[in-house]
């Protein structure tokens, strides 16, 4: 058996886990059946999904003929832990800022500043990525869903 692709492997792990882990959660909810779904029927069906979605993502990565090349190495230099660092902190950004100045531009601010963790990603092109994604979050989740979250820093 020959890894083809270490981030394939990793990455179906990780999606293995998640869905793992969610489903032990949604088991602490009623599933009922189909017919009289209770409040774990569906996070239990996805949370499987994503179990499956991650044994192909991992299985994909492996030759088991072992007439495959074997996969470049995973490498983790600076500029990795760069794009690490960056993507960690906007999620953190976003949550400390969606309270206090509004789903729009928290999105904004977060995409904008993730923007700078890609090296094909123009300054103009966060911005532009940044404002139309923001306009989306805001009609999606404040205004078609209804969520309660504030839209603009003033309210609303």
């Amino acid at each position: 058996m020959v890894v083809k692709d270490i981030r394939d492997l990793l990455g179906g792990g990780v999606l293995i886990a998640i869905g793992i882990m969610a489903g032990l959660a949604a088991m602490s909810y009623g599933i009922g059946s189909p017919t009289a779904a209770e409040p774990g029927f569906f996070p239990v069906i996805l949370s499987s999904l994503l179990t499956l979605i991650g044994l192909g993502v991992a299985a994909s990565s492996l030759d088991f003929s072992g007439k495959a090349p074997k996969g470049e190495p995973l490498r983790f230099d600076a500029w990795h832990l760069w794009c690490l660092v960056v993507i960690a902190g906007g999620f953190a950004l976003f949550g400390l800022l969606l309270p206090l100045v509004g789903l729009f531009v928290s999105c904004a601010v977060t995409i904008t500043l993730v923007g700078f963790g890609s090296r094909l990603l123009s300054l103009r092109g966060a911005l532009a990525t940044a404002f139309i994604l923001s306009i989306t979050a805001v009609v999606l989740f404040r205004y078609l869903l209804d969520l309660q979250v504030p839209a603009w820093p003033w309210g609303g």
